[in-house]
């Protein structure tokens, strides 16, 4: 066909590319050619190999380089304030410890100290008794059930700063490809945007501050499970929906392993609804059959069949263990009421998210106890779900729009998760779909999740052309983006906040996540993705520090006189008395002791110390046992429920009978023990001493 318009040929060549502009445009013009070309999608709309495989690849790169280094976001340097020397602790190469992350450095690391000194066998020995290591704290162990959990591959293989660097990044390059895979199988042709989004996840404050496997895995197990159905339904590879869902059932295993259940419950939520707006979508939207969307399902169905079979087994081959850790006081088998959100500072807390940047510096009067329970998301759900309820009634009023099944259904769980937080007395309920079994706090990780799926399928929708959210709606939206951290600045100025005190990050924040939503609502992905990556590094990039290595207490001066007083007597059984530093020593050296973060009390353990069990409201519970100087037998209390406090008195019948050697951090002038050394290391000073018996110390005098 010929057009005699001149400038509609001109125009028509250039489109279909006979004719490109010249110099710098025509460079753009010939990049852009480019990148279409390789990121074509599949005829099945998914995207192609080198979209799947690419970025990813380069994800890999830089986990394998990190891991080599051996850097990982420890904070073990928060020892340095103990035992370092004066200055920088030459180990931290960015940021600070958070003394607050005592989870990881105080619990599960040094563990995993304990576990390489030990040998990393099934049964750690440190407390009396001995504690399953393939139950708790995610430890590496030679069980058969390392095998389902990668994380902790690499301290069995590697040294121990390279294992821990692996524990450390591994996880959180799961998040970040899982992140990206289900971006780009929605988003085929934006898998910029899909990185940028994934690495917004990534710096979420909430995971962030929780940063931890528990914490990461179940997002990753998320978003490769709602891949993975995606896959199913579209793709026409069988080969392609079996690997999907193979990885799903693999990571199922892992996730549920860390028997963590609160963040696990926001992330099988998510999957459901996803799972449901999918599977309506292909019968009602697509014509599918019944049968046709039974098969597809089919590769998924069969993974998951396969993970709760290896689940039963691993629960069956360590049952008492699992009744043990259920059985506990605290914190048992946890049942959250509904409604717990019933405050208006408990609603600002939510929508905080702007102002976390504040927690850098331990302000978070009015938002919760710590800088942990004070972490929140940025919450981009929330302001999507005006555009999101828009297309819906559209598609719903429209004949030439297709319901949009996958729209409802995230709307729909977006408000199951706030009726579940703020509206109380449908317990029943709650607990039929156990939800009860998450809390307030942990149920935050739903609005992380949800985030990214009504971010990618609002712009699907605008891509395909489907629909389109109008000027004053997506206005709208961005304005309550405002109008929330108003409200939250409103209140924290009538509460005379500090928060409001240690910088203006919250305006920049505020200003970055209204232009994402609008971005967003207008089609703009890549500028959405830049701003919200943007927001996100802003409040949650140096929560973690850059370590290199672990601050290793077996390389202190006390710990090496440890090691010498375990060498020359194996037998030995020792009590750390003090804070949590002889604690923390004691389980790095690996030497027997009652000192330690039970996941379940040991029997034995508990059986030497409280023979007649006058105690065991105190000590049936996951906590931290320390000690403190005292008269008598010991007396066990809680100053906080994850904390079990015992007295110590050197003469009583528990310490003649069970305890061999003491190592302290306050010197101890009791009857009944004599001094072998006095270990001064930077700040700190360490007593080691002997148990003698009073028969003993009479003939010594």
């Amino acid at each position: 066909m010929r057009v005699n318009n001149g400038a509609s040929v001109i125009a028509l060549e250039k489109e279909i590319g006979k004719v490109r502009p010249r110099g710098l445009a025509g460079v753009l013009v010939s990049v852009r050619g480019k990148h279409r070309h390789l990121v074509m999608p599949r005829e099945s709309g998914l995207p192609n190999l080198l979209v799947v495989f690419g970025i990813p690849l380069l994800m890999l790169l830089g986990l394998i380089v990190l891991v080599m280094l051996g850097i990982s976001g420890s904070s073990t340097g928060v020892y340095w304030e103990t035992f370092g020397g004066p200055g920088v602790d030459p180990a931290l190469l960015a940021g600070e410890p958070r003394g607050i992350r005592s989870d990881e450095w105080l619990v599960q690391s040094s563990w995993i100290v304990s576990q390489a000194q030990s040998g990393f066998g099934a049964l750690n020995s440190t407390l009396p008794g001995g504690m399953d290591a393939t139950v708790q704290n995610d430890l590496p162990s030679w069980d058969w059930s390392s095998i389902f959990r990668p994380h902790t591959a690499g301290l069995l293989f590697l040294p121990l700063d390279q294992g821990m660097a692996w524990r450390w990044w591994f996880p959180a390059f799961a998040v970040l490809v899982s992140v990206y895979w289900f971006c780009v199988s929605l988003l085929p042709r934006r898998p910029c945007a899909a990185t940028m989004f994934a690495v917004a996840v990534l710096c979420s404050p909430l995971l962030q501050w929780w940063f931890l496997p528990i914490t990461l895995w179940p997002v990753a197990w998320a978003f490769l499970a709602m891949t993975a159905i995606a896959w199913a339904f579209r793709s026409h590879s069988v080969a392609a929906r079996v690997a999907w869902a193979v990885l799903t059932g693999y990571v199922t295993i892992t996730m549920a392993m860390s028997i963590y259940v609160p963040f696990m419950i926001p992330a099988i939520l998510v999957v459901l609804f996803f799972a449901i707006g999918s599977v309506l979508t292909a019968r009602f939207r697509e014509s599918q059959s019944w049968s046709s969307i039974a098969r597809s399902l089919v590769p998924i169905a069969s993974a998951g069949l396969f993970a709760v079979i290896v689940m039963v087994i691993w629960i069956v081959t360590r049952i008492e263990t699992i009744r043990a850790v259920t059985s506990t006081v605290y914190p048992g088998l946890r049942i959250e009421a509904t409604g717990t959100l019933n405050t208006i500072g408990q609603a600002a807390a939510l929508f905080s998210g702007p102002f976390q940047k504040a927690l850098f510096v331990k302000a978070t009067d009015v938002l919760s106890s710590n800088q942990s329970e004070a972490s929140t998301p940025l919450l981009l759900i929330a302001f999507l779900i005006v555009p999101m309820v828009w297309l819906g009634i559209r598609s719903r009023r429209s004949q030439a729009v297709p319901t949009d099944w996958l729209l409802l259904s995230t709307v729909a769980c977006f408000l199951v998760v706030v009726a579940f937080l703020v509206v109380p007395n449908w317990d029943a309920l709650a607990h039929l779909l156990l939800l009860d079994r998450s809390t307030a706090s942990r149920m935050r990780l739903a609005f992380v999740l949800l985030g990214i799926v009504g971010i990618v399928l609002l712009i699907r929708r605008i891509d395909e052309r489907t629909a389109r959210v109008p000027m004053a709606i997506a206005v709208l939206a961005a304005g309550t983006v405002v109008a929330a951290t108003a409200t939250v600045w409103w209140y924290m100025y009538r509460h005379e906040s500090q928060i409001l005190e240690v910088g203006q990050a919250y305006i920049v924040t505020t200003i970055l996540l209204a232009l994402a939503v609008f971005f967003v609502c207008r089609g703009y992905a890549a500028y959405s993705a830049v701003s919200f990556m943007t927001a996100s590094l802003i409040v949650g990039f140096g929560v973690n520090p850059l370590y290199s290595g672990v601050f290793d207490l077996r390389e202190t001066q006390a710990g090496k006189e440890i090691s010498v007083i375990e060498t020359s007597d194996p037998t030995s059984t020792w009590v750390g008395v003090g804070s949590y530093v002889p604690t923390a020593l004691l389980v790095e050296s690996g030497v027997q002791a009652f000192n330690g973060v039970q996941t379940y009390p040991p029997e034995e353990m508990w059986s030497d110390i409280d023979p007649a069990g006058v105690f065991e409201q105190e000590w049936n519970r996951l906590a931290n046992v320390n000690w403190t100087p005292g008269v008598g037998e010991p007396v066990v209390t809680n100053p906080v429920r994850d904390q079990i406090m015992v007295s110590f008195d050197s003469c009583s019948t528990f310490a003649q009978g069970h305890v061999s050697n003491v190592v302290s951090d306050i010197e101890l002038p009791q009857m009944c023990l004599t001094e072998i050394s006095e270990e001064r290391q930077g700040a700190s000073k360490i007593w080691i001493y002997e148990v003698d018996s009073p028969r003993d110390r009479k003939s010594q005098g």
